[in-house]
């Protein structure tokens, strides 16, 4: 949810909302603990990434 309103707040278009979202998502599944430590350049990365998947820290 936080992805889905950082990305609102920024004005992303709506496919460009809902990819940041899904891929801050990915990315909290990564971290321990309830707050999501990654910044808005790696989630900008997975988003617009290959299409493989991997995350790269």
């Amino acid at each position: 949810m936080s992805g889905l309103i950082a990305a609102s707040l920024e004005g992303y278009d709506a496919q460009s909302t809902i990819e940041f979202a899904v891929a801050a998502s990915c990315l909290k599944h990564s971290v321990e603990g309830d707050f999501n430590m990654v910044s808005m350049d790696e989630v900008l990365k997975l988003a617009g990434g290959d299409g493989s998947g991997r995350v790269q820290r």
